[in-house]
């Protein structure tokens, strides 16, 4: 799913949510990788759990790495089945 596929931006979830609805996976059990403060925003609007990547401002994701690589392998799996 890309912008052009949607009517809305970021922070609107509309992006996410549609990739949700094309996978056929519930948004809650989603996870969205960001590295902006719109992305973050629209996965916390669209119920999704996120990761915040890199120096911006990420800070209110619910893991925050500065690479992918500081990522714990299990990080997805955690937060799909959060409570």
């Amino acid at each position: 799913v890309a912008a052009e596929d949607v009517s809305q931006g970021k922070p609107d979830p509309e992006v996410f949510l549609k990739a949700a609805q094309t996978l056929g996976v519930p948004p809650a059990r989603c996870v969205v990788v960001e590295d902006a403060e719109a992305g973050i925003e629209a996965a916390r609007r669209g119920g999704m759990p996120s990761v915040g990547v890199g120096g911006g401002e990420v800070g209110a994701a619910n893991v925050v790495v500065f690479s992918l690589a500081d990522l714990p392998q299990d990080t997805f799996t955690r937060l799909i089945h959060r409570a």
